[in-house]
């Protein structure tokens, strides 16, 4: 596909399925606020999870507090659920499960909004850009019929968060009890790295259906075939974090 094939197909793929909120549960102005407010926590829980993974390596009274308050947000995940369901029901996910393959085997950078990048940086990412094109090279390479399971991709990044959680609180114990830094289940850097992603993807996502509605993070006006680029590039990274906490 060329671009301008490819920009048309995602164009298409919006107007078939995308329906916006305000015609299902959500009140007015609800779900904009529903977003926001995902955003600022998600955004929050990501940049604390780079801390923690920059000061892994000088664990002391300090990063252990730091340790315990990430898993505590993480197990108070729920807001995920909020994201979810609002992809859903605006007929985003409905949109990908059309023709994944097409989709994210055809994903490139032409097809994301110039505020995924922003938004990228709102959770802590040092280099968006360098992380845009390595979503793209894993959606491109890994995602198809048979690995988009979007049914199943609220619970399973509800889960991998919470394996983070154990993980981080197994730490803590270990550390607090034996008063050294070398605990057998130290958090890994990939460990960190995946919360990252699940959350940053979940604030991209988000961020551009505020975009699309006209409820805008940046003052741009809303281009169809970005919103669906987007939401791959946000659902890329989900699944790129979920396999970086199950496999670390």
């Amino acid at each position: 596909m060329t671009d301008a094939e490819y920009h048309d197909y995602l164009s298409a793929l919006v107007r078939r399925h995308f329906r916006g909120w305000r015609a299902h549960r959500y009140g007015p102005g609800g779900g904009e606020a529903e977003l926001s407010h995902s955003i600022e926590t998600l955004s929050y829980v990501a940049r604390l999870s780079k801390a923690v993974a920059d000061r892994e390596h000088n664990i002391e009274k300090n990063e252990q507090l730091l340790c315990t308050v990430l898993a505590d947000d993480l197990r108070k995940a729920s807001y995920l659920g909020g994201f979810f369901g609002i992809m859903h029901h605006t007929g985003l996910l409905a949109a990908l499960d059309e023709q994944p393959r097409l989709v994210f085997k055809n994903l490139r950078r032409s097809a994301i909004p110039p505020e995924d990048a922003q938004l990228l940086a709102r959770c802590g990412v040092e280099d968006p850009e360098a992380e845009i094109t390595i979503l793209i090279a894993y959606c491109r390479l890994e995602l198809d019929e048979n690995r988009c399971r979007l049914s199943q991709l609220d619970g399973d990044a509800q889960s991998a968060l919470t394996q983070a959680a154990d993980k981080l609180e197994r730490f803590v114990s270990e550390t607090s009890t034996s008063n050294s830094s070398t605990a057998r289940s130290r958090p890994t850097k990939k460990l960190f790295t995946g919360v990252g992603r699940i959350l940053a993807g979940a604030v991209t996502g988000a961020g551009n259906l505020l975009l699309a509605t006209g409820s805008v993070v940046a003052p741009n006006p809303a281009i169809a075939y970005g919103v669906i680029g987007s939401t791959a590039l946000a659902i890329g990274s989900i699944f790129q974090g979920i396999g970086d906490i199950r496999g670390e």
